[in-house]
């Protein structure tokens, strides 16, 4: 117990790479009484255990580099020839360096040159190439998910960091901050065990570098970073600041649209779908960039005059964003989003009805794409596809006018020509 009173931490002032600067700081906390006592492993947060001993003043440290990166054998064989020459082991510093203090000033040197030194962080260099393409990958690693949504369809990620901004911003935000902080403190330690091996190879004495306590601040902003992402995902948790809102039917339809009663032909009877039918429920989203997302759906059986009844559906998409150039990346991403998703779903179609169903059709007829130009509208794409058992085309339109991006998907009997000019004169209006 006495003995954990006396116990003193002090914080490291030089990264674990700098040989000159962490031997001589040990000698001068030795000239000022103080011996090392312990040299935390994996717990190591930047700070050092050390205790008040008179005899410290007498005493040497001294750095060996460590000649095995990922054993203790060659580092048992040099404590008893080191002990015999009166070095005592005290500690290791991140499998860098063995840490040996003599109280005997007759006691020679553990190294006499820099060659020598040199030679033995032949493989710690080679370690300090190998360990940063390790954070590299690790960092790769972490954004896993994110690559192919980068790399294959990037306007959709924008577009998913728009609409879920108060989530995902945040969060990959703290991610990217720890990431980058692990690459450049590897960085820099490889950086550092380079530069020294360079001097002693020049047969130079290397120069301690800054007193900046790169070890704490690196496991602090790490630290800091775990704590503020907990403290988020119970903040989300517990206010339900992400809960989607239902809404109960066009009543509450509070965005420029349309409705189907509207947009069939005339003449034409309608039984409306209720929502188990639509297998889709009207929702309202936010985020702090797109405070207004609605997604609402209409549906039916529709009989025109005599004819047979027809599924009808009209589903309608409506995102307000802060700023017009979000509006031109929600519609990017929206339009790269929809073609991506027939591509994928005809490719899944013809894969599985290749082998099982061979004599089922194709899952459509065709996919057009057009970019229409409308005076009113900033940006107009318009998808055409018709199922192989349907007797009419479906028609989506993805537009941006504005800050304010809409889809309008029709199919069966909706004129989708009206939809779209009932709905681009309510955009003028409001």
């Amino acid at each position: 117990m006495k003995r954990e009173e006396k116990r003193v931490k002090k914080l490291v002032p030089y990264g674990l790479w700098d040989f000159t600067g962490l031997q001589t700081w040990l000698n001068q906390q030795a000239q000022a009484g103080y011996a090392l006592e312990k040299w935390p492993g994996w717990s190591f947060i930047g700070i050092a255990y050390f205790k008040k001993d008179p005899s410290a003043v007498h005493a040497r440290y001294r750095l060996d580099p460590m000649q095995e990166r990922l054993g203790v054998v060659e580092l048992k064989k040099r404590e008893e020839g080191y002990k015999a020459l009166g070095w005592n082991y005290v500690g290791q510093i991140n499998r860098l360096y063995a840490i040996y203090r003599c109280d005997d000033p007759e006691a020679p040197e553990l190294y006499n040159d820099a060659d020598s030194l040199c030679w033995a962080m032949k493989k710690q260099v080679r370690w300090a190439w190998i360990s940063l393409p390790i954070l590299l990958v690790w960092g790769a690693v972490l954004f896993w998910d994110e690559w192919p949504q980068l790399l294959n369809g990037p306007m959709e990620f924008v577009m998913r960091l728009i609409l879920h901004a108060d989530v995902l911003i945040p969060i990959y935000a703290m991610m990217l901050i720890l990431c980058l902080n692990v690459i450049i403190q590897g960085w820099r330690t490889s950086r550092g065990i380079r530069r020294v091996q360079a001097c002693f190879r020049r047969g130079e004495w290397p120069t301690a570098g800054p007193r900046r306590y790169p070890e704490l601040c690196h496991n602090l902003i790490s630290f800091f970073s775990l704590a503020v992402f907990v403290l988020f995902a119970i903040f989300l948790i517990l206010s339900g600041a992400q809960r989607t809102q239902y809404l109960s039917g066009p009543e509450e339809w509070n965005f420029p649209h349309v409705t189907l009663q509207e947009v069939l032909p005339a003449g034409a009877t309608l039984r409306e779908y209720g929502p188990t039918d639509l297998l889709r429920n009207d929702t309202f989203d936010h985020s702090l960039l797109a405070p207004q997302q609605y997604d609402v759906a209409q549906g039916g059986m529709v009989r025109v005059n005599d004819g047979p009844q027809q599924d009808t559906r009209l589903y309608q998409e409506s995102v307000q964003t802060l700023s017009p150039s979000l509006a031109q990346a929600v519609y990017q991403g929206r339009v790269a989003a929809h073609r991506r998703a027939l591509e994928k779903y005809r490719s899944n179609w013809e894969k599985n009805t290749s082998t099982l169903h061979p004599d089922l059709p194709d899952a459509y007829d065709s996919i057009l794409e057009e970019e229409l130009f409308i005076p009113d509208l900033d940006g107009l794409t318009r998808f055409t596809y018709q199922y192989s058992n349907e007797t009419t085309p479906n028609m989506v339109y993805i537009g941006w006018v504005d800050k304010r991006v809409f889809v309008l998907n029709c199919s069966g009997a909706v004129d989708s020509e009206t939809a779209l000019t009932l709905l681009t004169q309510r955009l003028a209006e409001d």
